[in-house]
């Protein structure tokens, strides 16, 4: 009986302890003003338009990309193998090198030899929108330190401790790092690149780094020391000529031209997004919307306006008079396709 007491009082013991324990813990601050973002936040969630006919008509498969036949073979040899290469594709835009690099790497995966794995990550970046940032704070494409000097440098800041921000390099290691318009990035910026290519790993460094410092923790004390390992395959698209590339760049990939696509597979890739879109156009609709567009992105562009033209006259059937009214107003017949600056 003594014994049956004494565990009840300890019981007691333990539940108030807990109650003034809780009262102790600070209670959040809710603040009817965020409540009221987050509510406008789920609400904007909800409301979503329709996908543009160019992404829904994007090919899923090899299979499917018009044209391109021996690039797309090229790509398979570069990248299929035990030892995949860096590579650059050259070639006029709209023809299909970013939708091709994407979907050689869910079909490299698969090679018996090949050393990505199956979750080997697809890196995307815009080369000439990376400024090269020579304080190194802010580097989205190699990664950069944020020292605790700066603001917003957070808890770890307020102790001294600089913080790694990781790069599209690192994103990409054991994957693939594509690079659109490679031809317009800035030099400082393309020799970063080159070394951590050369290194397979981006170091980095901080007036700040002390790895005795008390709160060090030890990731970015591993950083610091080993940097970060950054092991990836470089796919870089561009434009340009080869001879505007840094030969520094070129020496270090297999180079890979995409070739203009003809009327038909324009005309191929027409009739692929109607169907998609579960429209009927005859094969004449479809030539004269190819022999009018400069490339296979273009192609579909017209044929979203065309269809935009139907509905705005209040039909549902696709016409020839709304194709010629697309093409007059935004085709490119006036325009030599090979005298771009890839010719």
């Amino acid at each position: 009986m003594h014994i049956f007491v004494q565990i009840v009082k300890l019981i007691t013991m333990l539940i108030v302890s807990a109650y003034f324990l809780k009262q102790l813990i600070p209670k959040k601050h809710v603040d009817p003003t965020d409540l009221g973002k987050l509510a406008r936040l789920q609400a904007q969630n909800e409301i979503s338009l329709s996908r543009p006919l160019t992404e829904r008509a994007r090919p899923k498969t090899l299979s499917e990309i018009s044209g391109q036949k021996d690039a797309i073979f090229a790509l398979k040899a570069a990248l299929f193998g035990k030892y995949p290469k860096h590579v650059i594709l050259y070639g006029p835009p709209g023809v299909g090198k970013t939708t091709a690099a994407r979907l050689i790497l869910k079909e490299a995966v698969k090679s018996h030899e090949s050393p990505f794995r199956k979750d080997a990550p697809f890196v995307e970046m815009d080369a000439s929108l990376i400024r090269c940032d020579e304080r190194g704070i802010a580097d989205p494409l190699i990664g950069s330190v944020h020292d605790p000097i700066y603001q917003g440098a957070g808890e770890k800041g307020e102790r001294g401790v600089p913080q790694i921000r990781e790069g599209a390099v690192s994103r990409a290691h054991g994957g693939v790092l594509f690079l659109d318009e490679i031809g317009e990035m800035h030099p400082m910026e393309m020799m970063r690149l080159l070394k951590v290519m050369e290194d397979r790993r981006v170091h980095f460094e901080s007036a700040y780094f002390d790895p005795n410092m008390q709160g060090m923790d030890e990731y970015t004390k591993n950083v610091f020391l080993y940097g970060l390992p950054a092991d990836f395959r470089l796919i870089a698209a561009t434009t340009k000529k080869p001879e505007y590339l840094p030969k520094a760049l070129r020496s270090r990939a297999v180079e890979i031209r995409f070739s203009h696509l003809t009327d038909k597979e324009k005309a191929k890739i027409v009739m692929q997004a109607a169907k998609k879109c579960k429209i009927r156009l005859s094969d004449e609709i479809c030539m004269e919307i190819s022999k009018n567009a400069g490339s296979g992105r273009k192609s579909v562009s017209l044929l979203e306006l065309s269809i935009g033209a139907c509905a705005a006259n209040g039909r549902m059937q696709v016409l020839k008079k709304d194709v010629e009214w697309a093409i007059q107003a935004f085709g490119d017949q006036n325009e030599n396709f090979q005298n771009d600056k890839y010719a």
